[in-house]
């Protein structure tokens, strides 16, 4: 892997997941007596979305490898919405999840590697492909910084061809960063992103 590539991997992983001892994940203010709960709740999304059941430990599998070094982090983030609160709305979606972290630098680093990874493919370890593209996402700025992308992930043939659409948003707020991810098959309203993002930045602005 080259340098620049390690070293923007790393500084992702140290941004944007709020598991890395690199970071420090944000306390849900619900968790603090009378303080106003500073993360999404279903109250605050459209109709028809419900808190996500826990995830399953995923199955051991070969590992795969993408085409560009570095971009399986951008792929990780899209798929797995990071360490905090988790909505759907329906089986095929839309999917929501949401993270914070006292990560300052995060948004300069998603953008950068974003840069690097418009187009990449992923290979499993059972040989399959998927093929992921990264746009800007054409989203308003919000909070002190922020990058949006619309990121797209299609695979398979036939019966079994897929395409899941949707968008990774970081926003900084102060020294907080908000990591939103929304996505659905075979997409999600940009309108409806642009929304939950607002509401995301007013309950963290009104925490500061």
């Amino acid at each position: 892997m080259g340098r620049p590539t390690a070293t923007l991997l790393s500084a992702l992983v140290l941004a944007l997941s709020a598991c890395d001892s690199g970071s420090t994940p944000v306390e849900p203010e619900s968790s603090r007596t009378g303080a106003p709960d500073v993360m999404l709740t279903v109250a605050d999304l459209p109709d028809g979305y419900v808190t996500s059941p826990p995830q399953a430990e995923p199955e051991v599998s070969a590992a795969g490898s993408v085409s560009v070094e570095g971009c399986g982090a951008l792929l990780d983030r899209f798929r797995d919405g990071g360490g905090g609160v988790r909505f759907e709305a329906g089986a095929a979606g839309p999917f929501l999840a949401e993270e914070l972290a006292e990560a300052p630098g995060a948004v300069g680093v998603l953008r950068t590697l974003a840069g690097q990874c418009a187009t990449f493919t992923d290979t499993d370890g059972a040989g399959d492909t998927t093929t992921v593209t990264v746009a800007d996402g054409g989203l308003p700025g919000l909070g002190d910084e922020s990058a949006a992308f619309r990121m797209t992930a299609s695979g398979g043939a036939g019966d079994d061809a897929y395409t899941l659409g949707g968008y990774l948003l970081a926003v900084r707020v102060g020294g907080t960063t908000c990591t939103i991810v929304h996505f659905g098959q075979p997409g999600v309203d940009a309108a409806e992103t642009e929304a939950i993002a607002r509401t995301a930045v007013r309950k963290l602005q009104r925490r500061q």
